[in-house]
């Protein structure tokens, strides 16, 4: 059921109805996809005299044959090059996703005890894109106040902003907003990327930050992590795109300054493999956000060693409050996001709650969680 369901969720990555297509198709067997084509051929031109179909047919499985191997010569230079970019952390830190300097600082300093908006100030300050950012989402409509006249009041500085919500959710906002920034945004031909891993981060974010509630962690740096682990998946992405232009520009130039004419063919049409990125996602996107939060060293946001247990895939016994946390969020998440674009039937849903293993009284509270968005309250609320 794991399996199944994580085919799913990879599928829904790339696009919801090539996931809804692949649950029709689910138990049926599988076939080649030259053969599949060349059937196709025949059935289409029984008209057509027997020498004729022999030679269309083998000419598409040539065709065939050499795209499917055109396209395999590409994901493997890709995914060379990028197994060697990904060993640079400070790179990826720094370049691909962009990381503050301050940030790690900033969410170490909300969550001292003796935090106060004046503390946090400068070092909000120091972060060029985030003053926008939050009169952006302070001035929402749905946060709006108004004065004795009716009039909207609008919250125009970066004092006023951080004190708009209350300390407690500055970890929430902080977190959220710098992780929107990283999100990829050319991923054609799979234009939902970038909406499906800010689904899936806030989604897990939140769940954690429940069950935080009821297993005793700190539900701040509960989201944080839930919304953090995905930093590799999004280094992954943005690498994987950008490597596949590069690595196909290359062998257009060559195969045309060498007169390849039919391998040039096929480069035109090869398309990024949405499959091949989802296999490199698992293999590698976890260690890199482990990585990534490790570099961040946070003193006071304790979410690194966590990272470190579930990433050395030690089992539940051997996990931490916060390590369990995670594991129990994203699962839920996972679950919740399938539910949501219909994804997964009844049997399957409570088979796949089950193996969760939630805490007491957890399920009942994350069945009435909006998923969906931020859950803030206004410092007058």
């Amino acid at each position: 059921m794991e399996n199944i369901l994580k085919t799913r969720f990879n599928d829904l990555f790339l696009d919801v109805r090539v996931a809804q297509k692949n649950i029709l198709d689910e138990g049926k067997p599988q076939v080649n996809v030259v053969d599949a084509e060349q059937n196709k051929t025949s059935r289409q031109l029984l008209s057509v005299e027997k020498q004729a179909l022999l030679e269309k047919d083998l000419n598409n499985k040539a065709e065939l044959n050499l795209q499917l191997s055109v396209n395999s010569q590409l994901d493997a230079e890709v995914e060379r090059r990028l197994l060697e970019d990904i060993q640079d952390i400070d790179h990826l830190y720094n370049k691909v996703l962009g990381i503050d300097e301050v940030m790690p600082t900033l969410l170490d300093a909300i969550g001292v005890r003796a935090a106060t908006i004046s503390k946090i100030e400068p070092l909000a300050g120091e972060m060029s894109w985030f003053y926008n950012d939050l009169m952006r989402l302070v001035n929402q409509p749905k946060y709006k106040r108004v004065d004795s006249k009716g009039k909207v009041i609008l919250v125009d500085s970066l004092r006023a902003g951080l004190s708009f919500f209350g300390l407690d959710n500055l970890i929430q906002i902080v977190t959220s907003l710098s992780f929107r920034r990283w999100l990829p945004q050319i991923t054609d031909p799979y234009p939902k990327i970038k909406v499906r891993i800010w689904e899936e981060a806030l989604a897990t974010a939140l769940c954690c930050k429940q069950i935080a509630t009821i297993s005793k962690v700190d539900p701040n740096h509960a989201f944080c992590i839930g919304m953090l682990q995905l930093c590799g998946k999004i280094v992954i992405t943005r690498k994987y795109f950008r490597i596949f232009e590069e690595v196909q520009r290359e062998a257009l130039i060559e195969t045309e300054t060498y007169g390849k004419h039919e391998e040039h063919k096929a480069l035109r049409t090869t398309r990024p493999n949405g499959e091949f990125l989802n296999i490199l996602i698992e293999k590698h996107a976890f260690n890199i956000s482990t990585k990534l939060i490790v570099k961040m060293d946070m003193k006071r946001v304790f979410i690194s060693q966590p990272m470190q247990e579930l990433q050395q895939n030690l089992p539940d016994s051997e996990l931490s409050p916060m390590a369990l946390v995670l594991k129990q969020g994203s699962a839920y998440a996972k679950y919740r996001i399938l539910k949501q674009h219909k994804l997964i039937d009844l049997p399957q849903a409570k088979e796949f709650v089950r193996s969760m293993k939630l805490p007491k009284g957890a399920l009942e509270l994350l069945k009435t969680t909006d998923i969906r968005t931020l859950q803030l309250t206004t410092s007058n609320n």
